[in-house]
């Protein structure tokens, strides 16, 4: 079955090239990784694993998706005809390029989408929840982390972005349901908080990062991964 597979997959590849696509990988080169397409917003792990997945689990976002061609049956990621280049561009603009980035951290965001079809769920009748839920989705399929997971996974918790100055405690809140503290300018390039509804995400491709800036000594094992 895997040799099928992989005949299936070569042919499509073949069959792309001539209509001038280019797949993912041959396109970064044998030594790039996947980190700036991520911290880009141009891909997002996946909600479950597959079988025989590639790009470790990664897929295409919106954003990723008028640059990149995605092939679920074939496991494929293909490079559009006229958008290598524009891709390199932007590629260029990597907001951390300096950042670890290990392509086999993130797991699969199946719990995240399960937790937010569960909040709506919940939310009833308030708008509010309802559409906290809504945007909390549109995050994710952006390639953003709850911090609630990411607090799940790590340990990390709020006591710890107090401790490192990437949050500050908010004294006047702008509504009874806002969150009490706001991410400053050291904490910027892991966090974001979407108002109005009080959503703390880390932001993609930055969950590493932040895991090795709160508690470098359990995190690591990860960033010395080859």
């Amino acid at each position: 079955m895997s040799a099928a597979a992989f005949e299936l997959r070569w042919n499509r590849i073949l069959r792309s090239r001539e209509e001038g696509y280019e797949e993912l990988t041959d396109h970064l080169g044998r030594y790039a990784g996947l980190g700036p397409l991520v911290r880009l917003g141009l891909l997002r792990r996946r909600e479950e694993n597959g079988e025989f997945q590639r790009y470790h689990g990664y897929v295409p976002t919106d954003k990723g998706l008028e640059f990149l061609l995605h092939i679920p049956e074939k496991e494929l990621i293909l490079v559009r005809p006229g958008m290598a280049a524009p891709l390199q561009t932007l590629l260029k603009k990597d907001p951390a390029k300096e950042a670890v980035f290990k392509d086999t951290y993130a797991e699969p965001t199946g719990d995240q989408f399960r937790a937010v079809e569960e909040q709506r769920e919940r939310a009833g009748r308030d708008v509010w929840r309802v559409q906290r839920a809504d945007q909390m989705k549109q995050y994710l399929l952006q390639g953003y982390m709850d911090f609630t997971a990411f607090t799940k996974r790590t340990g990390v918790g709020e006591g710890a972005l107090l401790r490192e100055s990437l949050c500050e405690a908010v004294e006047n809140r702008a509504h009874e349901r806002a969150l009490s503290l706001a991410v400053t300018k050291a904490g910027a390039p892991f966090l974001l908080v979407a108002d109005p509804w009080a959503l703390l995400l880390v932001k993609p491709g930055m969950e590493l990062p932040l895991f090795e800036r709160c508690e470098p000594a359990k995190a690591q094992y990860w960033c010395a991964l080859p």
